[in-house]
């Protein structure tokens, strides 16, 4: 499964696709792909670096 972070209101949460509103914040929001894929973050769950940004595009 896919970990999302909420572009509202930073809620992660684990899904196999986005859903049409945010399980937390109730708003209908942009979601980020924030799962790890490189062996840093141990490649389990959510990258620690994705989820602290306010903006994953932004590097």
């Amino acid at each position: 499964m896919t970990w999302w972070k909420c572009s509202n209101c930073g809620y992660l949460f684990e899904a196999d696709t986005i859903p049409e509103k945010c399980p937390n914040c109730g708003e209908k929001c942009t979601f980020y792909d924030v799962t790890c894929y490189t062996p840093e973050c141990g490649c389990q769950g959510y990258d620690p670096k994705l989820v602290a940004r306010k903006d994953p595009r932004i590097l």
